[in-house]
């Protein structure tokens, strides 16, 4: 599976976030935005740095910390009704 291309847009739109990261995201299996903020940042950066053997990946904790906020944000923002 992959993020979908609205889910794909709001990662891009994040800064510090690019293709490369969607896509080790992506090989671990963490596949929607749902999904990572459900798992949440530091478990995601974890399972990437397992996955390439390096550390070198905690450099994006920051940039995921700050998207899952935002989304989760937006996601409450969404299921408040409307007046």
């Amino acid at each position: 599976m992959s993020f979908s291309e609205e889910e794909r847009t709001l990662l891009l739109g994040a800064r510090g976030l690019g293709p490369a990261v969607i896509e080790r995201l992506e090989e671990v299996g963490v596949d929607s935005v749902d999904r990572l903020t459900r798992l949440g940042a530091e478990a995601a950066v974890a399972a990437v740095c397992a996955h390439l053997g390096t550390r070198a990946w905690t450099n994006r904790l920051r940039a995921l910390q700050r998207f899952c906020r935002d989304a989760e944000g937006r996601r409450r923002s969404a299921s408040r009704p409307t007046p």
